[in-house]
């Protein structure tokens, strides 16, 4: 945690330029000033008559600025496309700690969420203070005086003001000690956006990423990292790789084992260009050490994690509990039990990694999309001995991260390799170094065993997830808390999330670490959990003679919006309906971010081959700030989820990764993806819910139920085979 001191602050906001700022002071509320102050964001409302919205949270193509910019421009009357979304001057302030995490960092699907009220709230308060500053101006009460389009209006005498020509007064009044917010009958941004902000230079390659960063005397560094997870640099031979034209250095960059998180060891070449350093890396000599890990196959780990299962000296955590299922056994009815399994995933998104950083005067200054600036800040403290008040970031868009921008790997290594050359290096990695990074999505197993009555009612449901923990890289220590929850791995089956309520409940999470690095990922544990749980309750389903859907509500208590997202879609997608012959669906849902989903699979078998043909979903996300955001984000996660259901698997031979591109690691692709049908109920007015990692999870356990019902064939592990 960071405190910067006033001086500091001022040093660092050398370039705002005078005009309306308002300040967030939690928890004291909300001041306005353009003086000496130490907001932790704002917005600032120029002479010109520009609207700057300072965010300190990452975009990565999720459309986050666009929901944000539209929550200020709501309250202050100005349309959010013409709203400046700008980084802050210094990302470290103290109220810029995730409240949850602790950490500077963007994530969770948490965003717009946790700044919706703050926001309105500080787009509220710059608009009375300019209705003060017109009132006082005009010499009539503010009551009488009204705001459109970046302009206070008095419709009695029929004057008007730009809110640029009123700033200069207006920040000299004091900020009132409360604002009234618009009535959401009244909004005309916020629920109604169809579209992102810079769609437009996006779509015809005008817009800047971190690739096209390009500074004076800039080298582009390219790594051969460990092949696998322990080896270390024995000898290198860099000739062949300097006589590459271009090619000015060879740097081998030491691994981080001691850093949770860190890097594995690697040789660099920087040169003049991308393509240069390739070359040069490609006629590269480094010959490595033996690991442990040489002989790792992810084929064999699930014997491993099968045997946690039944190693009581194993770390098992409760994550949910009620009653006493060993008391169900016995006695039960039905008594189901089944495994189901995941493989490891990649994460893969269309912008490779790529970062840039200089080290100067014993500061450091990046450039690219920094995702978790705590990382970058710990990267500078470590790699080059940096002081906290002399790390800069600047912050752009990225294309993607799916949690690939969470990890810290590139963000060492280029802080290391910046220091030795002291010249801005850009770190590049291809899709081939992406894919091989050792810091993917990890392999779980989990079992499953219900008991059902008589009557096929669910009477107790155990469930054990095995897998590593996913802060184990992150967080030292969080393991020694009271509670030893791992919440980044038990999500969907704690209190919060589960949808079900049995008289009989144990869920839990056993700790079985494999040493692969693993990494974040995109909708993280909610992945195979809920392939897990939604899979076996389909089971019980069927096994207790019971609708699949009816099933899954008469186990929901006290969920009203969860229950209306499961109808919603099972009228929409025709359930219980008469179908045509060979075509079956598939129910599956989950709740998280606050939010509900729903997803039914339609599948088919025709001339022998099994095709999915329509993806139905209904979701509850409460308030959709940006509606067309919201559908594009449920129709990628949807995409997300049909490659984990049908193609998403990286294999590890020897402790290698096998796979190495799209050639070789299937994606989902445009055409693969079935006709999709999408509705956004209007959930909860006053709050909006997450989405970003919203949509994949029940896409796999709905098509695999589908597939159950067509093929009378139970899958239980990913990739599903379609036939």
């Amino acid at each position: 945690m960071i405190t910067l001191s006033r001086r500091a602050f001022l040093k660092q906001s050398a370039t705002v330029t005078a005009g309306l700022a308002i300040a967030f002071h939690l928890p004291s509320g909300i001041a306005a000033t353009t003086g000496d102050f130490e907001p932790n964001a704002w917005v600032r409302v120029l002479p010109d008559g520009t609207v700057k919205l300072v965010v300190h949270k990452h975009d990565s193509g999720t459309g986050t600025q666009t929901a944000l910019a539209a929550c200020v421009a709501e309250e202050l009357d100005v349309n959010p496309m013409t709203v400046q979304v700008i980084t802050p001057e210094n990302p470290f302030f103290e109220a810029y700690i995730h409240p949850v995490w602790k950490v500077f960092s963007t994530g969770g699907s948490t965003s717009v969420s946790l700044e919706y009220d703050r926001l309105r709230m500080a787009g509220a308060t710059a608009r009375a203070l300019l209705i003060a500053a017109a009132a006082k101006q005009w010499n009539v009460s503010p009551d009488s005086c009204t705001t459109e389009e970046g302009r206070v209006l008095h419709s009695k005498s029929q004057r008007s003001l730009g809110y640029g020509e009123l700033v200069t007064v207006a920040a000299q009044l004091p900020a009132p000690a409360t604002v009234t917010l618009k009535d959401p009958a009244q909004f005309k941004y916020i629920g109604k956006l169809r579209h992102k902000r810079d769609a437009a230079a996006k779509v015809c390659g005008r817009f800047k990423y971190s690739i096209d960063v390009v500074l004076p005397q800039m080298l582009v560094a390219v790594i051969q990292r460990a092949p696998v997870v322990g080896s270390k640099v024995m000898s290198v031979d860099s000739a062949a790789a300097l006589q590459v034209p271009g090619v000015r250095k060879v740097i081998a960059i030491p691994g981080r084992p001691d850093v949770l998180g860190g890097n594995l060891e690697g040789v660099a070449v920087l040169a003049e260009t991308y393509w240069a350093a390739h070359q040069g890396r490609a006629v590269l000599e480094v010959k490595w050490s033996d690991s442990p890990l040489a002989g790792f196959d992810s084929d064999e780990l699930v014997k491993a994690q099968a045997a946690a299962l039944d190693d009581k000296a194993a770390q098992r955590v409760t994550a949910m509990a009620a009653g006493d299922v060993s008391t169900q056994w016995p006695n039960a009815a039905k008594l189901l039990e089944a495994d189901y399994r995941m493989p490891y995933k990649v994460q893969n998104p269309l912008e490779p990694i790529c970062i840039t950083a200089q080290v100067k005067d014993n500061a450091i200054t990046y450039w690219g999309g920094v995702q978790v600036p705590s990382s970058a800040l710990e990267a500078a403290e470590t790699v080059c001995k940096i002081a906290k008040d002399k790390v800069t970031i600047n912050e752009l868009v990225s294309g993607g991260s799916f949690g690939a921008r969470e990890s810290k790997y590139w963000l060492f290594e280029v802080a290391y390799l910046a220091q030795q050359v002291k010249v801005p290096v850009k770190l590049m990695n291809s899709r081939e170094d992406e894919m091989r990074a050792l810091f993917m999505h990890p392999a779980t197993l989990h079992r499953v065993k219900g008991a059902l009555d008589a009557q096929g009612r669910l009477t107790a449901l155990q469930l054990n997830a095995v897998s590593p923990a996913s802060p184990e890289q992150w967080e030292p220590g969080y393991f020694e808390r009271p509670d030893k929850m791992d919440y980044s791995t038990t999500e969907a089956i704690t209190a919060w999330d589960f949808a079900y309520r049995p008289p009989h409940l144990d869920l839990a999470w056993i700790k079985h670490e494999s040493d692969v690095p693993s990494g974040w990922y995109r909708s993280v544990s909610f992945i195979p959990n809920v392939f897990a749980v939604e899979s076996f309750m389909d089971e019980l389903a069927h096994a207790g003679g019971q609708d699949p859907l009816a099933f899954r509500l008469a186990n929901m208590k006290d969920r009203p919006r969860h229950v209306a997202v499961l109808k919603s879609a099972a009228e929409r997608a025709g359930w219980g309906q008469p179908l045509p012959e060979g075509t079956a669906l598939g129910i599956a849902t989950n709740q998280g971010y606050t939010s509900f989903i729903a997803v039914i699979a339609q599948v088919s078998k025709k001339d022998g081959a099994t095709k999915v043909d329509k993806l139905t979903c209904v979701v509850d996300c409460g308030l959709a700030v940006s509606p067309g955001g919201v559908e594009e984000q449920i129709y990628g996660g949807l995409m997300w989820g049909f490659g984990h259901a049908l193609f998403d698997r990286l294999d590890i031979k020897q402790g290698r990764v096998v796979q190495s591109n799209f050639h070789d690691y299937r994606v989902t692709r445009m055409s693969d993806m079935p006709v999709t049908d999408i509705l956004v109920l209007d959930g909860e007015p006053s709050k909006p819910g997450g989405v970003g990692e919203l949509g994949s999870p029940s896409v796999a356990p709905a098509i695999a139920n589908a597939l159950f019902s067509l093929t009378g064939v139970r899958q239980r592990s990913t990739p599903l085979i379609l036939g």
